[in-house]
């Protein structure tokens, strides 16, 4: 039986988590890339110490996880501890990933990463799909979904890669401004199984 691994990605606020649902009411294995860094750095101890070292014992909690609060204050303003972050981080979890996809047996695996293509899980995909919406649309959601303020919500968006780098590279582009009925639509045809 042949699968299609399926790379989800797009920036922050734009409709992946949407279609993530709907991969996953058809019966897909899906693999958020996000939830997995909550995993590790919730339960891995040699990550955690990993962390620790880097950023500091401020960034522990009270019983032994890391504080995802705290060390995001850090590193979301400074792009380069926010690398060194990402080379901590990265590695675990290409290789949860990995282990998932080898031992499923789901005919469709979607693996949702908002770096799926800047780094090397791209090439664990047959497609990449991108989910696409106005800054507008972006800045409501974060607002209003998020409680983030005006100049919070335009700083995550600025900090993220151009989204037409991500449409460039997209075997799919699901655009997600309009009602989840549009959404839906567009998945359906993309989805085609």
């Amino acid at each position: 039986m042949s699968r299609r691994i399926i790379g989800l990605t797009g920036n922050i606020a734009t409709g992946k988590s949407a279609v993530m649902r709907l991969a996953a009411e058809r019966g897909a294995l899906t693999i958020d890339a996000d939830r997995v860094v909550h995993e590790l750095l919730a339960a891995d101890a040699a990550i955690q110490e990993a962390v620790v070292a880097a950023f500091g014992p401020g960034v522990r909690r009270a019983g032994g996880g890391i504080d995802r609060v705290a060390l995001g204050s850090i590193v979301f303003d400074d792009p380069q501890r926010l690398r060194q972050l990402e080379a901590i981080l990265h590695p675990a979890v290409r290789t949860e990933i990995a282990r998932r996809v080898q031992t499923s047996d789901a005919p469709v695996i979607v693996i949702e990463a908002i770096k799926l293509l800047e780094g090397p899980l791209a090439a664990l995909c047959d497609q990449v799909w991108v989910t696409a919406c106005a800054r507008e649309t972006q800045m409501a959601r974060l607002r209003v979904c998020r409680g983030l303020s005006e100049a919070d919500a335009a700083a995550r968006i600025d900090a993220q890669s151009p989204q037409a780098d991500k449409i460039a590279r997209a075997d799919v582009v699901i655009t997600t401004d309009g009602l989840l009925r549009e959404t839906e639509e567009q998945f359906v045809a993309a989805w085609g199984v």
